[in-house]
């Protein structure tokens, strides 16, 4: 039996971050991505067969690519200066209306600057409490 299949493909996404009315600002950003990052140890003995591992659980990071903007007061990048190292809520829909994840991040400043005849761009990474959940579809 095949399973069906719909790759994710990224046109409308949702990335909301703060609290009380969250602020949207999807239209700030060119990517964003949950990762995880887990570890693993293993012991060998010196006899054949004497071999042990285990896995932890992963920890997560909020990484998010977005445009520089230090004029609006309201923007991404002011929002990430003002509030570097508050925790706060977050909710990324990678496609608007479906699937979401949602959590808490530790906010992290994002660079300031660039090259010339480009535009300033920057990536931050937040790390996560915990794992975040994940939300069912609007409407669903």
């Amino acid at each position: 039996m095949t399973m069906p299949f719909s790759p994710l493909y990224l046109t409308e996404s949702v990335l909301k971050i703060g609290s009380g009315t969250p602020t949207d600002f999807a239209g700030e950003i060119s990517g964003a991505r949950l990762v995880p990052s887990s570890s693993s140890a293993t012991w060998k003995g010196l006899k054949r067969g004497s071999v042990f591992s285990a896995g932890g659980l992963a920890t997560w990071v909020l990484t998010v690519n977005l445009g520089q903007d230090h004029e609006l007061a309201t923007s991404l990048s002011n929002y990430l200066y003002d509030n570097e190292g508050e925790t706060v809520p977050f909710t990324l829909e990678p496609i608007a209306g479906g699937t979401g994840f949602s959590g808490v991040v530790v906010v992290q400043a994002a660079e300031i600057g660039g090259d010339v005849d480009q535009f300033g761009t920057a990536s931050v990474s937040m790390p996560c409490k915990g794992k975040p959940e994940r939300t069912a579809p609007a409407g669903a």
